[in-house]
């Protein structure tokens, strides 16, 4: 298994460093490690350059974007080199997802073990997400349908007691996706920004093939939830992708639905929101229902309150 890791960073020089060590002390060698700097200001791209020279266990690439594009846009420009590279697989992440030095060994181990026809069925294979200690569940998610609703139910427990065990949705850290379903389905949305770009991806993925999670191959996952981040700029584009997906993926109902029933709980004046939480909703949807996507003119990276 020929492995290719695209990496996206922003701000975080010191998390990247140790990313990047944790892709150096791996037991199974990635080809190359291939770091999109997205416009960072805090001396990553000095950083990048001298790390670049270095020699160490793998090719080293580094893309410098003229400007943030989201974890969206990185991912999308990345992925995009990746698949003129030679490794068949490419492993996508932020700067603040260290997989445990045997996670590669463990997810071709697994992906050795199965007869042709079965590996030939596979599109993706993903680690075991570690937060604070404890899996992250949410992370994978399975499909459930109704007549008139559409959820992603999170993978339980019982599950990570399995060798392996199939999915629907996937996030972008610790995921592993072959370069041959990434040529049958294409790129994620590089203009969705950031958030839901991932979840999206992942149902034209599973299209391609089935989309397995090893849970002995594990990344830990250094980051903070929404709670708390209070409200700010993210929750925007969160809540229009969100609707975006639904819209380009299922029957209309499930989207209208959806969003009739976010905007009264978020955006009305029958919500408990305050004044300017209303107003980021009632953009957020407004956009969702035109169809608009990219960066938001008052939404933008930093907005808070």
């Amino acid at each position: 298994m020929k492995i290719g890791v695209i990496l996206v960073t922003f701000n975080r020089l010191d998390k990247l460093k140790i990313a990047l060590d944790c892709y150096d002390a791996q037991t199974h060698k990635p080809d190359y490690i291939y770091v999109i700097n997205n416009h960072s200001t805090d001396g990553t791209d000095v950083f990048l350059k001298e790390w670049q020279e270095q020699t160490g266990v793998c090719e080293r690439l580094v893309l410098e974007l003229p400007y943030n594009s989201g974890g969206a846009g990185g991912f999308h420009d990345g992925l995009e080199v990746g698949l003129k590279k030679d490794a068949d697989w490419l492993w996508v992440a932020d700067d603040d997802a260290y997989p445990e030095k045997d996670a590669f060994e463990k997810l071709s181990s697994y992906y050795d073990t199965l007869s042709a026809d079965e590996q030939n069925k596979i599109a993706a294979l993903c680690s075991a997400v570690i937060n604070n200690g404890k899996i992250h569940y949410a992370h994978r998610n399975h499909l459930n349908l109704s007549k008139f609703k559409c959820k992603f139910r999170e993978s339980s427990p019982e599950e990570y007691e399995k060798n392996a065990f199939d999915i629907d949705v996937f996030s972008y850290v610790g995921t592993l996706i072959k370069k041959t379903a990434l040529l049958e389905q294409g790129l994620c949305e590089k203009e969705y920004f950031i958030y839901c770009d991932d979840q999206e991806h992942s149902l034209r993925i599973r299209k391609a093939g089935r989309i397995v999670v090893v849970p002995a191959s594990r990344v830990i996952h250094n980051t903070p939830g929404f709670d708390d981040k209070g409200i700010f700029w993210g929750m925007y584009y969160h809540a229009r992708n969100n609707l975006l997906m639904m819209r380009k993926h299922f029957p209309k109902r499930y989207y209208l639905l959806k969003m009739t029933k976010a905007y009264i709980v978020k955006a009305s004046f029958l919500s408990k929101n305050d004044k300017k939480t209303r107003g980021l909703y009632k953009a957020a949807y407004k956009d969702a229902f035109y169809n608009r996507k990219g960066i938001h003119e008052v939404y933008k990276p930093g907005w808070k309150y």
